[in-house]
């Protein structure tokens, strides 16, 4: 786009007008399309799995720490082992 002297902007864009509102039209389209549900819920579903897998392997990590530091106060226990 020759954007240095007004005349050539001018004429590019009239030259370039008709391709530009269909490129526009069609980005507009496309925006407002809906999302059809099937894609909402695969993709939230996904999500969830990686989400519980994560709070899972985190569950896991922190009571394998915890037991090497020190073990798990139960009632009813001695206490930690040596």
């Amino acid at each position: 786009m020759p954007y240095k002297n007004p005349e050539d902007k001018r004429r590019w864009e009239k030259e370039n007008r008709e391709k530009r509102s269909t490129q526009r039209r069609a980005r507009s389209r496309a925006i407002e399309a809906p999302i059809p549900p099937q894609a909402i819920s695969s993709q939230s579903t996904h999500l969830n799995w990686k989400a519980l897998i994560g709070v899972a392997m985190f569950a896991l990590v922190g009571m394998s720490a915890a037991n090497r530091l020190g073990g798990f106060l139960i009632e009813g226990t001695k206490g930690p082992n040596p």
